[in-house]
C-alpha cells in the first residue's frame, strides 16, 4: 500500500514514518508538512522524491489522491477536521491520530463524512493495540463481579528526554504562521467547552490530547459511559478527577494530569472480590516499550503473576490492522463514532465542571 504522511511532527518521526517504511506491505509515497526543512530532511532520510514532498495538504490530496492507497494524518488536532474530510471525500483511506477533532461538532461532522465515504476511516488509538491490553481483556472476561475501576494518567515532561533518544528534525516555521495556528486552536477549544476563559481552554486543550487515550481504552473494555457523577479540576484543568459510571454499571475513578516529573505514570486497575488486575503503560514515546499486566488473585492464599506478552510495537500493530481493514475489509476496531464519543465525553467533563463551579 502506498501511503502519504500528512504532518511530520514528533510522533510521526518517532513512530508512524519508520513503521510505514519497515512494514513490507507499506510504502512511503509522499510527505507533507508546513515546514519545508522537515519534509526536505525526512525526504532525504526516507527516499521520498522532491516532487512528492508537500507543504500544503490540499495540494497533496489534489495531486496524489489517485496514486495513494491511504494517508496517515498526524497534524495538530485543530487541522484534523479539514484534512480528514478532504481525504475521505476524495476516497482516500484515512488513519488519523487521536483526538479525532477539537470540538464535538467537528467530530460529529467527520462521522457523517466517514459514513458517506467508501474509504476506510480509523482513529489511531495505539494503546488499544498493546498486546498487554488484549491480555487484560481476556483476564477481565473471567471476572464475574467488578468492585471498582481506577484509571490514572499523569504525563511527564517528555521534552527533557526525547532529543537524547531520537534524531528529530525541528520545524523552521514563521512566527506569524505559528500564532495563526495557535489562535485557531484556542478558539476551537473555547467553542468546544463554551468558555471565554483562556486558562480553562488551555486545560481542555491538554486533556483532550492526553486523556482521550484512557477514555478510549476504558470504552474498549466497558463500553459507553452512562453518566458522570463527579468532576473536579485544579490548575485550570491541567489536573482532574472524574467519577464515571459505564453502561454495565462499572464505576471508575479517572485521574488525569500533567506534571514536571521526569517519569510517566499511566495505569488501569480493576478490583474484584478475589483478584486485582493492573495494566501498566510505559513512556509512549519509546519504541518497543511494551505495557505490562499484573494479576494478583486468591482468597486463602495469594498468587501473583506478571505478563509482558511481547515486545511488539503497538503503533506498528495499529498500522498492520489498518492495512487489514483496507485490504481485507476487516471491521475497524477504533471507528470515528467511538472517537467522536471520546471528544464529547472530555468536553462534557469541562462543561459539567463549569456548571458545578458556577452553581
Amino acid at each position: 500500500m502506498k501511503f502519504g504522511l500528512i504532518g511530520c511532527g514528533t510522533i510521526a518521526q518517532i513512530m508512524h514514518i519508520p513503521n510505514i517504511v519497515e512494514l513490507p506491505d507499506a510504502e512511503l509515497e509522499a510527505l507533507c508538512d508546513p515546514a519545508e526543512n522537515v519534509t526536505a530532511a525526512l525526504g532525504e532520510r526516507y527516499n521520498v522524491a522532491p516532487d512528492r514532498r508537500y507543504v500544503d495538504p490540499d495540494r497533496l490530496l489534489e495531486e496524489q489522491a489517485t496514486t495513494l492507497d491511504a494517508v496517515v494524518v498526524t497534524t495538530p488536532m485543530q487541522t484534523h477536521a479539514d484534512i480528514v474530510e478532504q481525504a475521505l471525500t476524495a476516497g482516500v483511506n484515512t488513519l488519523v491520530e487521536k483526538p479525532l477533532a477539537v470540538t464535538p461538532a467537528e467530530a460529529d461532522q467527520l462521522v457523517e463524512v466517514a459514513a458517506e465515504s467508501d474509504a476506510t476511516a480509523m482513529v489511531a488509538y495505539n494503546r488499544r493495540f498493546e498486546p498487554a491490553y488484549e491480555r487484560l481483556g481476556r483476564e477481565l472476561s473471567e471476572v464475574e463481579t467488578i468492585d471498582a475501576v481506577t484509571a490514572y494518567a499523569v504525563d511527564a515532561d517528555f521534552s527533557q528526554s526525547l532529543p537524547e533518544i531520537y534524531d528529530l528534525v525541528e520545524p523552521d516555521l514563521d512566527a506569524a504562521f505559528i500564532e495563526q495556528s495557535s489562535a485557531r486552536r484556542r478558539d476551537q477549544c473555547k467553542q468546544a467547552i463554551d468558555t471565554d476563559d483562556d486558562g480553562l481552554a488551555a486545560g481542555y486543550d491538554f486533556q483532550l490530547e492526553h486523556v482521550c487515550h484512557d477514555v478510549n481504552a476504558l470504552r474498549g473494555l466497558f463500553g459507553d459511559v452512562a453518566s458522570v457523577e463527579h468532576v473536579d479540576f485544579v490548575r485550570d484543568g491541567h489536573f482532574g478527577t472524574a467519577h464515571l459510571v459505564f453502561e454495565g454499571g462499572e464505576r471508575c475513578v479517572l485521574q488525569t494530569g500533567d506534571s514536571d516529573r521526569h517519569w510517566h505514570e499511566q495505569f488501569l486497575r480493576i478490583d474484584a472480590p478475589d483478584r486485582t488486575l493492573r495494566l501498566e503503560f510505559d513512556n509512549p514515546f519509546v519504541k518497543y516499550n511494551s505495557a505490562t499486566v499484573s494479576v494478583r488473585r486468591g482468597r486463602e492464599e495469594t498468587a501473583d503473576c506478571q505478563y509482558r506478552p511481547t515486545r511488539e510495537e503497538s503503533f506498528k500493530r495499529e498500522l498492520e490492522q489498518f492495512i487489514a481493514c483496507v485490504r481485507d475489509e476487516e471491521p475497524v476496531p477504533t471507528p470515528f463514532s467511538e472517537a467522536r464519543d471520546d471528544v464529547e465525553l472530555v468536553a462534557s467533563l469541562f462543561t459539567q465542571y463549569q456548571a458545578d463551579r458556577d452553581a
